[in-house]
């Protein structure tokens, strides 16, 4: 799956022919097919496992935040600029399979939007914000829209741009945003953990 990643990153999910992925790799076509049987079941391993890494390191930011829906906020802003997450490779992975889940429905799960846990723990933290400020519900998923479609933005950004990307203005862009929702219960910008 590691040479698969590497073929994608420089020829496509086109490009990224079971011969490409062999030379990069040193093993054997027969193994490759043995293993995955079609080119399809390498490609549809490698997006399930990256997605599952993107998963697991925001599930892991958040366990470290602790409680308070505030730090918990912070922790899946910081997770999502995080270099782990966010680098040249993982961006053009994302972009290459998103570019194909029009004909291949069965990618689409695993790299919209940041899915659905990811979703739903964002609305649960922005309800709870905007019950905290006394704004309605409404409001706090707004907030979450928002942040959602910016880290969006963001990410393309950082894809077509790395060179000119500020992971530190990226995090106190959204940052700042989210205090206008909730303007009580989020603090000022501090140091991200990134710096």
């Amino acid at each position: 799956m590691e040479a698969s990643k590497q073929a994608i990153s420089q020829y496509g999910i086109r490009g990224a022919t079971i011969d490409r992925i062999q030379e990069i790799s040193g093993l054997s076509r027969g193994l490759i097919n043995t293993r995955f049987q079609t080119k399809d079941n390498l490609l549809e391993e490698t997006v399930r496992a990256m997605s599952e890494t993107y998963t697991q390191n925001w599930k892991e930011a958040l366990e470290l935040a602790g409680q308070d829906p505030a730090s918990k906020l912070r922790a899946l802003i910081d997770s999502d600029f995080s270099e782990q997450t966010l680098n040249a490779p993982n961006m053009a992975l994302w972009f290459a399979f998103r570019s194909e889940a029009k004909s291949r429905v069965r990618y689409l799960d695993m790299i919209s939007s940041r899915g659905k846990m990811f979703t739903q723990e964002l609305y649960a933290l922005c309800d709870q914000l905007s019950e905290s400020e006394g704004t309605p519900i409404a409001e706090g998923r707004n907030a979450a829209n928002v942040l959602m479609a910016t880290l969006e933005g963001l990410w393309t950004d950082f894809h077509l741009f790395p060179d000119d990307f500020d992971r530190q203005a990226a995090i106190a862009l959204c940052w700042n945003m989210m205090q206008r929702y909730f303007p009580r219960h989020l603090p000022n910008l501090k140091a991200s953990p990134l710096s």
